[in-house]
């Protein structure tokens, strides 16, 4: 019984390594088959196709300035663009059966460019592979037009350009900021030298009460004759700009003037003037303003008024305001035709001081006041006389003891629309009481 198992587990044996023998015997025989294939190709291909015709396309073109006379000479290529060729080559089937576009290489020839311009440039195709034997029979294209420059570049400020914007009712458009102001801009150097002006175009349609900010990558150039110029071969050192449209309210300014130096109860009112701009229209940043306002120029001195006489003030804005029309100044013209003058001495016992300081007094040092010219309409200067004026002296200012050159106020409590033309100054002394001797009764120090 037992040997009958021993014998069965031995035929299992032998049939198992007779399979794994005829398993290995395919798999060489397969093998073999394989290198005879090969072999009758390669024999095949040497004597019965020994060269054979072969088309790749879409060969990516190299185009290399490095080392070259354009490049030694500054010259740069302006219209290249990446190309790729199509070409037919002959060769051993065994060498170039296989190839593609990876086996060769194509390469624009640079060694006619010397100088700019535009030229026609034969594309080199050539194996990858130095040791194979191949022959380009067509290569298509075989040229490629390309223009060379001498580039130079240039800065220049930008305008903004923006047909389509504007402001809102009651509202004005400021200049537009553009950040950058100033780019840099590359290319030929001949056309560069025809570049008068450059725009940032904005075509957007916009109506704007505030302000607001665009960006745009539209550039266009003019010469000085405002004809557009082709940027095409134009490089900027900034792709795009920022404009910043500022919006201004419009308000409605009414002018007034303002007087100092008037004696009491004067009538400011009866000085006839007219003004070159009674109203003005002003452009204010504080968009929340009130669309009226007021605007006072500059204090006019009464002794500033004489006849024939113009006066002109700045004028005051705030900080970013502007005049719309641009007028700078406000031009005042009184109306004295129908105004005389006249001359009069004063004696000093006319003058008055006030303020005098506690335990002080005053006194003129001459014993008149000479040369005081009054302004006034005709008809009240023609009766006018030395007792219709008064003299006041305020010295307020004064807390030393000396002798000053103090202004004077000559005024007449009569006739209130009268004036001292110019200013007047006298000498003043101001000591102690009992050093001081009294010219008039009014020196003692009214306030």
């Amino acid at each position: 019984m037992e040997t009958s198992v021993n014998n069965s587990t031995e035929q299992k044996k032998k049939k198992k390594k007779h399979k794994t023998g005829e398993a290995l015997s395919d798999f060489g025989l397969k093998i073999l088959a394989l290198c005879i294939a090969v072999i009758s190709w390669f024999l095949l291909s040497i004597t019965q196709f020994p060269d054979i015709n072969k088309k790749v396309t879409n060969i990516p073109v190299d185009f290399n300035m490095a080392g070259t006379a354009a490049e030694s000479k500054g010259l740069q290529a302006l219209n290249y663009h990446d190309i790729t060729v199509d070409v037919e080559i002959q060769g051993m089937n065994y060498e170039i059966g296989t190839y593609d576009q990876n086996d060769l290489v194509a390469t624009v020839i640079l060694d006619p460019v010397t100088k700019a311009g535009t030229y026609q440039l034969d594309i080199d195709v050539k194996s990858a592979h130095t040791a194979d034997t191949v022959k380009v029979l067509s290569v298509v294209p075989e040229r490629v037009e390309v223009k060379f420059e001498q580039m130079s570049s240039v800065r220049m400020k930008v305008e903004a350009s923006s047909p389509n914007v504007a402001a809102d009712e009651g509202y004005t458009l400021g200049s537009a900021v553009l950040n950058p102001a100033i780019v840099t801009i590359e290319g030929p150097e001949n056309e560069l030298e025809k570049i008068a002006k450059v725009e940032a175009e904005y075509s957007g349609v916009e109506k704007l009460s505030e302000d607001k900010s665009i960006t745009t990558s539209t550039f266009k150039f003019y010469d000085a004759s405002g004809d557009l110029l082709d940027g095409t071969d134009f490089k900027l050192s900034d792709s795009q700009v920022t404009v910043k449209y500022v919006i201004y309210k419009k308000v409605a300014a009414e002018i007034e003037l303002d007087f100092t130096d008037q004696p009491p109860d004067f009538d400011i009112d009866s000085i006839p003037y007219t003004l070159s701009n009674d109203t003005l229209q002003i452009a204010t940043p504080l968009l929340d303003a009130g669309d009226e306002e007021i605007i006072t120029l500059d204090a006019i001195s009464l002794y500033e008024i004489q006849r024939g006489h113009t006066l002109i003030r700045d004028i005051p804005l705030s900080s970013g305001e502007s005049e719309m029309s641009n007028i700078k100044q406000i031009e005042i013209k009184f109306e004295l035709d129908d105004y005389a003058e006249k001359t009069f001495t004063i004696g000093a016992d006319k003058i008055e001081f006030r303020n005098v300081p506690p335990g002080k007094q005053a006194k003129l040092d001459t014993e008149s006041i000479y040369n005081v010219t009054m302004i006034g309409p005709a008809e009240i200067i023609e009766k006018l006389s030395p007792e219709d004026l008064k003299v006041v002296a305020d010295i307020s200012d004064i807390t030393a003891d000396g002798s000053f050159n103090h202004e004077i106020m000559v005024y007449s409590d009569k006739y209130h629309n009268i004036w001292n033309n110019g200013s007047h100054a006298a000498s003043i002394t101001v000591g102690e009481i009992t050093t001081v001797t009294p010219v008039s009764s009014t020196s003692s120090g009214k306030s």
